[in-house]
C-alpha cells in the first residue's frame, strides 16, 4: 500500500511539473534577450519588426515571440513609459559589439579579501629596520 502511495504521488508531481516545463524555453530566451539602446549591438543582425510596451518582461516576451534575441530600445517623446524596441534576431558569432575584445585566456584572477580583514603578509624575509641617527 504505500509503495502504489508514493508511486502515486511521484506521478501527481511528475504531472503537475510538466505544466512548468512547457513555459521553460520561453522563459530562458526571454532572460537571454540582449536589449540596448547602442545600435551597433545590431550590426549584421536581421530585422525582424518593431513593439512596444510599458513593461520590460512583457517587452521581453514580444521580442521573443516575433522571433528576436537582440533589441535597440527607445522612448516615445511624448509618452516616457512606453519603450519602443526595434527586434533584431543575431547569430551567436555577430551578438559581440564591434570593438569589444574577447575574454582573456586562463583563469580570473583570485576575488579580494572580505571587507575589514587584514591583508595576508608579504612573503620572503622582514626588510631591514630604517637607518637611525648616528651616535
Amino acid at each position: 500500500m504505500t509503495a502504489k502511495l508514493i508511486a502515486l504521488s511521484a506521478l501527481l508531481l511528475l504531472v503537475a511539473a510538466s505544466g512548468a516545463w512547457g513555459q521553460d524555453p520561453e522563459r530562458f530566451a526571454m532572460a537571454h534577450v540582449r536589449l540596448s539602446t547602442d545600435q551597433t549591438i545590431a550590426a549584421g543582425c536581421a530585422r525582424m519588426g518593431r513593439v512596444s510596451d510599458d513593461s520590460v518582461k512583457d517587452l521581453r516576451r514580444k521580442i521573443v515571440r516575433a522571433g528576436g534575441n537582440t533589441a535597440v530600445i527607445s522612448f516615445a517623446a511624448d509618452d516616457l513609459s512606453v519603450i519602443l524596441a526595434d527586434v533584431f534576431r543575431c547569430t551567436p558569432a555577430t551578438s559581440r559589439p564591434a570593438g569589444v575584445p574577447p575574454p582573456p585566456p586562463g583563469s580570473p584572477p583570485p576575488p579580494p579579501p572580505p571587507a575589514g580583514t587584514a591583508p595576508a603578509p608579504p612573503t620572503g624575509a622582514p626588510p631591514p629596520p630604517p637607518p637611525g641617527p648616528s651616535r
